[in-house]
Protein backbone atom coordinates (compact mmCIF):
# COMPACT_ATOMS: atom_id res chain seq x y z
CA UNK A 1 0.00 0.00 0.00
CA UNK A 2 1.15 3.56 -0.33
CA UNK A 3 0.83 5.31 2.66
CA UNK A 4 1.01 8.83 3.56
CA UNK A 5 3.37 8.71 6.25
CA UNK A 6 2.57 9.53 9.58
CA UNK A 7 -1.02 9.79 9.83
CA UNK A 8 -2.60 10.85 13.54
CA UNK A 9 -5.55 8.51 14.82
CA UNK A 10 -7.63 11.13 16.33
CA UNK A 11 -9.92 8.95 17.59
CA UNK A 12 -8.96 5.06 19.28
CA UNK A 13 -9.64 3.65 22.84
CA UNK A 14 -8.15 1.70 25.60
CA UNK A 15 -10.00 0.02 28.10
CA UNK A 16 -7.52 -1.59 30.29
CA UNK A 17 -9.28 -4.60 32.25
CA UNK A 18 -8.36 -3.09 36.36
CA UNK A 19 -10.41 0.13 35.00
CA UNK A 20 -13.35 -1.26 34.29
CA UNK A 21 -13.40 -3.91 37.27
CA UNK A 22 -12.63 -0.57 39.16
CA UNK A 23 -15.72 1.85 37.46
CA UNK A 24 -17.36 -1.47 38.53
CA UNK A 25 -16.66 -1.21 42.10
CA UNK A 26 -18.48 2.19 42.11
CA UNK A 27 -20.86 1.07 40.80
CA UNK A 28 -21.19 1.44 36.85
CA UNK A 29 -23.39 -1.82 35.52
CA UNK A 30 -21.20 -4.56 34.41
CA UNK A 31 -23.65 -4.19 30.97
CA UNK A 32 -22.46 -1.05 30.69
CA UNK A 33 -18.95 -1.86 30.64
CA UNK A 34 -19.46 -5.46 28.99
CA UNK A 35 -18.80 -4.05 25.56
CA UNK A 36 -15.13 -2.58 25.74
CA UNK A 37 -13.86 -6.30 27.28
CA UNK A 38 -12.59 -9.16 25.89
CA UNK A 39 -11.86 -7.04 22.76
CA UNK A 40 -8.37 -6.37 22.74
CA UNK A 41 -8.62 -3.03 24.19
CA UNK A 42 -6.36 -3.56 27.24
CA UNK A 43 -3.13 -1.97 27.82
CA UNK A 44 -0.96 -5.02 28.31
CA UNK A 45 2.15 -5.71 26.30
CA UNK A 46 0.61 -8.52 24.40
CA UNK A 47 -2.38 -6.00 23.45
CA UNK A 48 -0.28 -3.12 22.61
CA UNK A 49 2.43 -5.33 21.04
CA UNK A 50 -0.79 -6.15 18.32
CA UNK A 51 -1.85 -2.55 18.18
CA UNK A 52 1.20 -1.09 17.14
CA UNK A 53 1.80 -3.55 14.62
CA UNK A 54 -1.57 -3.30 12.86
CA UNK A 55 -0.93 0.98 13.47
CA UNK A 56 2.03 0.36 11.24
CA UNK A 57 0.04 -1.23 8.62
CA UNK A 58 -2.20 1.28 8.31
CA UNK A 59 0.37 3.74 8.61
CA UNK A 60 -0.51 5.60 11.92
CA UNK A 61 2.39 6.93 13.66
CA UNK A 62 0.14 8.11 16.53
CA UNK A 63 -3.50 7.34 18.02
CA UNK A 64 -4.74 9.57 20.34
CA UNK A 65 -6.66 7.60 23.01
CA UNK A 66 -9.67 8.37 24.82
CA UNK A 67 -11.25 7.00 27.50
CA UNK A 68 -14.98 7.76 26.59
CA UNK A 69 -17.90 5.72 26.60
CA UNK A 70 -15.86 3.89 29.54
CA UNK A 71 -15.86 7.11 32.06
CA UNK A 72 -14.57 7.34 35.32
CA UNK A 73 -18.10 8.29 36.76
CA UNK A 74 -19.22 6.99 40.75
CA UNK A 75 -21.95 8.66 42.89
CA UNK A 76 -18.90 9.28 45.44
CA UNK A 77 -16.94 12.24 43.78
CA UNK A 78 -14.10 10.68 45.95
CA UNK A 79 -13.91 6.92 43.90
CA UNK A 80 -15.17 9.25 40.53
CA UNK A 81 -11.62 10.47 40.67
CA UNK A 82 -9.87 7.33 41.81
CA UNK A 83 -11.03 6.15 38.95
CA UNK A 84 -10.04 8.89 36.62
CA UNK A 85 -6.73 9.14 38.15
CA UNK A 86 -6.44 5.61 37.50
CA UNK A 87 -6.95 5.84 33.55
CA UNK A 88 -5.20 9.13 33.14
CA UNK A 89 -2.23 7.92 34.84
CA UNK A 90 -2.30 4.25 32.63
CA UNK A 91 -2.56 6.39 29.40
CA UNK A 92 0.55 8.82 30.66
CA UNK A 93 2.20 5.00 30.85
CA UNK A 94 1.60 4.44 27.73
CA UNK A 95 2.48 7.65 25.99
CA UNK A 96 6.25 7.80 28.08
CA UNK A 97 6.42 4.33 27.66
CA UNK A 98 5.74 4.46 23.34
CA UNK A 99 7.27 8.02 22.72
CA UNK A 100 5.70 9.85 19.52
CA UNK A 101 3.11 6.56 19.26
CA UNK A 102 0.64 7.72 21.76
CA UNK A 103 -1.25 10.69 22.89
CA UNK A 104 -4.29 11.23 25.42
CA UNK A 105 -7.29 12.81 26.00
CA UNK A 106 -7.86 13.10 29.94
CA UNK A 107 -10.63 12.07 31.25
CA UNK A 108 -12.97 13.74 34.18
CA UNK A 109 -14.76 12.36 36.71
CA UNK A 110 -18.08 14.40 36.19
CA UNK A 111 -20.84 15.12 36.80
CA UNK A 112 -18.30 16.25 39.84
CA UNK A 113 -17.41 19.90 39.31
CA UNK A 114 -14.56 20.18 42.45
CA UNK A 115 -13.56 16.74 41.29
CA UNK A 116 -13.13 17.56 37.71
CA UNK A 117 -11.34 20.87 38.16
CA UNK A 118 -8.71 19.31 40.31
CA UNK A 119 -7.96 16.22 38.04
CA UNK A 120 -7.95 18.84 35.06
CA UNK A 121 -5.47 20.73 37.10
CA UNK A 122 -3.55 17.78 37.83
CA UNK A 123 -3.02 16.15 34.42
CA UNK A 124 -4.25 19.00 31.78
CA UNK A 125 -0.73 20.17 30.92
CA UNK A 126 1.39 16.86 31.44
CA UNK A 127 3.18 15.74 28.23
CA UNK A 128 0.91 14.23 25.78
CA UNK A 129 -2.39 15.18 27.15
CA UNK A 130 -4.21 16.59 23.97
CA UNK A 131 -7.80 17.80 25.91
CA UNK A 132 -10.03 16.04 27.68
CA UNK A 133 -13.17 13.77 26.89
CA UNK A 134 -16.55 13.91 28.02
CA UNK A 135 -18.98 11.71 26.78
CA UNK A 136 -22.24 12.81 25.35
CA UNK A 137 -24.77 12.41 27.94
CA UNK A 138 -23.50 12.65 31.65
CA UNK A 139 -23.49 9.36 33.27
CA UNK A 140 -26.19 10.77 35.60
CA UNK A 141 -28.45 11.65 32.54
CA UNK A 142 -27.33 15.28 32.90
CA UNK A 143 -27.00 17.44 29.69
CA UNK A 144 -23.29 18.84 28.98
CA UNK A 145 -24.79 22.62 28.69
CA UNK A 146 -26.68 22.50 32.01
CA UNK A 147 -25.25 25.09 34.09
CA UNK A 148 -24.16 23.09 36.82
CA UNK A 149 -20.98 22.46 34.47
CA UNK A 150 -20.14 25.88 33.84
CA UNK A 151 -16.70 26.27 35.94
CA UNK A 152 -15.45 23.18 34.25
CA UNK A 153 -16.30 24.83 30.80
CA UNK A 154 -14.58 27.92 31.80
CA UNK A 155 -11.51 26.51 32.97
CA UNK A 156 -11.35 24.75 29.97
CA UNK A 157 -12.00 27.84 27.88
CA UNK A 158 -9.56 29.31 29.76
CA UNK A 159 -6.81 27.06 29.01
CA UNK A 160 -7.89 27.20 25.17
CA UNK A 161 -8.57 23.05 25.73
CA UNK A 162 -9.45 20.63 23.11
CA UNK A 163 -12.40 19.06 24.20
CA UNK A 164 -13.63 15.64 22.39
CA UNK A 165 -17.52 14.29 22.51
CA UNK A 166 -17.96 10.58 22.14
CA UNK A 167 -21.37 9.14 22.45
CA UNK A 168 -22.24 7.11 25.09
CA UNK A 169 -24.29 3.96 23.62
CA UNK A 170 -27.53 5.65 25.38
CA UNK A 171 -29.55 5.35 21.77
CA UNK A 172 -30.17 9.24 22.88
CA UNK A 173 -32.56 7.77 25.14
CA UNK A 174 -35.18 6.88 22.55
CA UNK A 175 -37.04 3.58 22.77
CA UNK A 176 -37.00 4.12 18.86
CA UNK A 177 -33.38 3.11 18.83
CA UNK A 178 -32.92 1.45 22.03
CA UNK A 179 -35.59 -1.71 21.85
CA UNK A 180 -34.56 -2.28 18.17
CA UNK A 181 -30.69 -2.64 19.05
CA UNK A 182 -29.67 0.06 17.53
CA UNK A 183 -27.72 2.13 19.80
CA UNK A 184 -24.40 1.84 18.20
CA UNK A 185 -25.69 1.08 15.13
CA UNK A 186 -27.53 4.97 14.51
CA UNK A 187 -27.66 6.24 18.10
CA UNK A 188 -24.29 6.68 18.31
CA UNK A 189 -23.96 9.19 15.31
CA UNK A 190 -27.51 10.61 16.78
CA UNK A 191 -26.09 10.97 20.11
CA UNK A 192 -23.29 13.09 18.33
CA UNK A 193 -25.31 15.49 16.27
CA UNK A 194 -27.81 16.10 18.81
CA UNK A 195 -24.86 16.79 21.52
CA UNK A 196 -23.47 19.52 18.84
CA UNK A 197 -26.64 21.02 18.10
CA UNK A 198 -27.21 21.36 22.12
CA UNK A 199 -24.38 22.80 22.10
CA UNK A 200 -25.00 25.13 19.76
CA UNK A 201 -28.40 25.80 20.87
CA UNK A 202 -26.75 26.74 24.83
CA UNK A 203 -24.53 29.59 23.10
CA UNK A 204 -21.89 27.80 24.22
CA UNK A 205 -19.12 28.87 21.54
CA UNK A 206 -19.59 32.65 22.36
CA UNK A 207 -19.78 31.87 25.98
CA UNK A 208 -16.46 29.44 26.51
CA UNK A 209 -14.67 30.72 23.40
CA UNK A 210 -11.64 29.12 24.02
CA UNK A 211 -13.06 25.58 23.91
CA UNK A 212 -12.23 23.70 20.60
CA UNK A 213 -14.62 21.46 20.07
CA UNK A 214 -13.58 17.57 18.41
CA UNK A 215 -16.90 15.79 18.04
CA UNK A 216 -16.45 11.82 16.60
CA UNK A 217 -17.70 9.92 13.71
CA UNK A 218 -17.97 13.55 11.47
CA UNK A 219 -20.51 14.96 13.69
CA UNK A 220 -22.82 12.06 13.33
CA UNK A 221 -25.62 13.23 10.47
CA UNK A 222 -24.98 16.58 10.75
CA UNK A 223 -23.53 17.33 7.44
CA UNK A 224 -26.52 15.90 5.56
CA UNK A 225 -28.74 18.29 7.73
CA UNK A 226 -26.49 20.85 8.11
CA UNK A 227 -28.79 23.84 5.04
CA UNK A 228 -32.09 22.12 7.28
CA UNK A 229 -30.52 23.32 10.58
CA UNK A 230 -28.91 26.81 8.89
CA UNK A 231 -32.50 26.90 7.52
CA UNK A 232 -34.34 26.65 10.95
CA UNK A 233 -32.08 29.17 12.37
CA UNK A 234 -32.96 32.23 9.68
CA UNK A 235 -36.99 31.42 9.75
CA UNK A 236 -37.19 30.47 13.51
CA UNK A 237 -34.49 32.10 15.16
CA UNK A 238 -33.65 28.19 16.44
CA UNK A 239 -30.14 29.44 17.41
CA UNK A 240 -28.28 32.17 18.53
CA UNK A 241 -26.30 32.32 15.60
CA UNK A 242 -25.84 30.88 12.31
CA UNK A 243 -25.01 26.93 12.71
CA UNK A 244 -23.21 27.58 9.12
CA UNK A 245 -20.58 29.79 10.41
CA UNK A 246 -20.57 28.09 13.95
CA UNK A 247 -20.13 24.48 12.19
CA UNK A 248 -16.89 25.80 10.84
CA UNK A 249 -15.40 26.73 14.10
CA UNK A 250 -15.95 22.53 15.18
CA UNK A 251 -12.94 19.71 14.09
CA UNK A 252 -14.90 16.25 13.32
CA UNK A 253 -13.24 12.66 13.20
CA UNK A 254 -13.27 10.73 9.89
CA UNK A 255 -14.39 7.11 12.10
CA UNK A 256 -17.27 6.81 9.45
CA UNK A 257 -15.52 4.83 6.20
CA UNK A 258 -17.88 5.81 4.03
CA UNK A 259 -16.18 8.41 1.23
CA UNK A 260 -19.32 10.06 0.34
CA UNK A 261 -20.33 10.84 3.88
CA UNK A 262 -16.40 12.13 4.19
CA UNK A 263 -16.35 14.52 1.26
CA UNK A 264 -20.00 15.92 2.30
CA UNK A 265 -18.11 16.52 5.75
CA UNK A 266 -15.27 18.50 4.24
CA UNK A 267 -17.89 20.48 2.58
CA UNK A 268 -19.60 21.23 5.62
CA UNK A 269 -17.05 22.32 8.33
CA UNK A 270 -14.01 22.82 5.80
CA UNK A 271 -11.18 21.02 4.44
CA UNK A 272 -8.93 22.35 7.77
CA UNK A 273 -11.74 20.82 10.46
CA UNK A 274 -11.65 16.95 10.02
CA UNK A 275 -9.58 14.57 11.07
CA UNK A 276 -8.59 10.90 10.53
CA UNK A 277 -10.08 8.29 13.48
CA UNK A 278 -10.66 4.97 13.28
CA UNK A 279 -12.63 4.43 16.93
CA UNK A 280 -10.20 1.35 17.59
CA UNK A 281 -10.35 -1.02 18.99
CA UNK A 282 -14.10 -1.48 17.82
CA UNK A 283 -12.87 -1.57 14.35
CA UNK A 284 -9.78 -3.66 14.44
CA UNK A 285 -7.12 -5.47 11.55
CA UNK A 286 -8.31 -4.86 7.81
CA UNK A 287 -11.23 -2.61 9.16
CA UNK A 288 -8.39 -0.92 11.29
CA UNK A 289 -6.65 -0.05 8.12
CA UNK A 290 -9.63 0.42 5.63
CA UNK A 291 -9.90 3.54 8.19
CA UNK A 292 -6.79 5.23 6.92
CA UNK A 293 -7.24 3.91 3.25
CA UNK A 294 -10.55 5.40 2.45
CA UNK A 295 -8.96 8.83 3.35
CA UNK A 296 -5.76 8.26 1.32
CA UNK A 297 -7.98 6.56 -1.37
CA UNK A 298 -10.87 9.25 -1.69
CA UNK A 299 -11.51 11.89 -4.71
CA UNK A 300 -10.30 14.51 -1.88
CA UNK A 301 -7.57 16.50 -3.33
CA UNK A 302 -3.93 15.40 -2.31
CA UNK A 303 -3.90 18.09 -0.04
CA UNK A 304 -7.00 17.72 1.16
CA UNK A 305 -6.16 14.00 2.37
CA UNK A 306 -2.44 14.92 3.96
CA UNK A 307 -5.05 17.95 5.62
CA UNK A 308 -7.70 14.90 6.80
CA UNK A 309 -4.39 12.39 7.62
CA UNK A 310 -1.90 14.41 9.28
CA UNK A 311 -1.98 18.42 9.33
CA UNK A 312 -5.32 19.09 10.67
CA UNK A 313 -4.67 17.24 13.74
CA UNK A 314 -1.14 19.00 14.26
CA UNK A 315 -2.71 22.78 13.89
CA UNK A 316 -5.30 21.71 16.58
CA UNK A 317 -2.89 19.77 18.54
CA UNK A 318 0.18 22.37 18.66
CA UNK A 319 2.90 21.21 20.64
CA UNK A 320 0.96 19.10 22.79
CA UNK A 321 1.10 16.25 20.88
CA UNK A 322 3.85 13.98 21.25
CA UNK A 323 6.69 13.85 17.92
Amino acid sequence: MNHTPGAIDTHAHVYPAAYLDLLEDGGVDPATTRIARDIGADSTAADITTRLAWMDRAGVATQVLAATPQVPFSPEPGHAARCARWINDEYLRLVDEHPGRFAAYASLPLPHVEASLAELERVGTAAGVVGVTVPTLLPDGGSLVGSRLDPVWQALSEAGAVVNVHPTGSGACSPMITEHGLAWVNGAPVEDATTLLQWLAADMPRRFPGIRLHVAHLGGDLPFLAQRVQDNYEDWGSFPASPAESLRDVWVDAANFHEPSLLMAVDTYGPQRVMAGSDHPYFQEDKYVRAMEYVRTSRLAPQQRDAVLRDNALALYGRALPR
